[in-house]
């Protein structure tokens, strides 16, 4: 028990021996039988089971699903595989400042997806008869006459501008804290029609909550009230008027005041 004889010692040694000589007669057969494999996987990812049938868009706001489609000229009909054209799509779609990334993504066996980032569009620079739509980081977005329906911002004096850059402007500070109080604005439930802004590089700013009820004060004090609810707080309270007018001033010891003058 627990030893061989050599008559089986004997079978095993020629076994391993028949082994070698078949490994020696056939040494690519590992090698061809990959490659069949592999062939036979590109031929099917080659097939039309694999040919783009639907393209669709994912985190888009200001460009719909078609226009995203149409700006990265993606294409159906064509192998999802090594037809898409992945890294033309995002160069196509990054040429365009609204888009902070882009991917795509492949759900097979025939659904390209393209997800974006977009930058989101906060105010409108009024220039001239054209308006400047910005980001929250005053990249320039678009140009056109027709009104965005966004915050206008007027006053400003523009020394550059370029697409896709962000506006270069001699308010520059202003600008900044102007842009973070824009941004407030959504979490604290106010809106401002417009901002004018006034000579000067710290200079105050004349938010208009309504055409005849203006906050006026610097950005960053505006901020504040903003950030605390007082503010909102006072706007509320004057909305519950008829016919209310006037303005809210916000000074540097933070304190709120009135006027029925604008």
């Amino acid at each position: 028990m627990g030893s061989y004889s050599e008559e089986a010692m004997n079978v095993l040694e020629n076994t391993k021996v028949v082994k070698r000589e078949i490994k020696k007669k056939h040494p690519f057969r590992n090698f061809l039988i990959f490659v069949c494999v592999v062939g036979v996987i590109l031929y099917i990812m080659s097939t039309s089971l694999f040919d783009i049938k639907s393209i669709k868009v994912k985190g888009n706001h200001y460009y719909s699903d078609q226009q995203v489609i149409t700006l990265a000229d993606a294409k159906k009909s064509v192998n999802i595989f090594w037809g898409a054209g992945d890294s033309k799509i995002k160069n196509r779609l990054k040429k365009d400042p609204y888009f902070v990334d882009v991917s795509v993504r492949r759900k097979l066996p025939s659904t390209l997806v393209i997800a974006v980032e977009e930058r989101k569009q906060i105010a409108a620079v009024e220039y001239g008869d054209k308006y400047v739509v910005i980001d929250p980081e005053g990249v320039v977005l678009r140009t056109g006459k027709i009104d965005p329906k966004l915050t206008l911002i007027s006053g400003l004096k523009i020394t550059k501008m370029q697409r896709g850059e962000q506006l270069k402007v001699k308010q520059s500070k202003t600008l900044a804290k102007t842009l973070d109080m824009l941004q407030a604005m959504e979490k604290g439930d106010i809106f401002f029609k417009k901002t004018i802004f006034e000579e000067g590089q710290d200079a105050y700013i004349r938010a208009y909550v309504l055409d005849n009820l203006v906050v006026k004060g610097k950005p960053q004090y505006v901020l504040k009230r903003m950030e605390s609810g007082d503010l909102q707080k006072v706007v509320n309270n004057l909305m519950q008027k008829e016919d209310v007018r006037g303005t809210i001033f916000i000074d540097e010891n933070n304190f709120i005041t009135f006027s029925p003058d604008i």
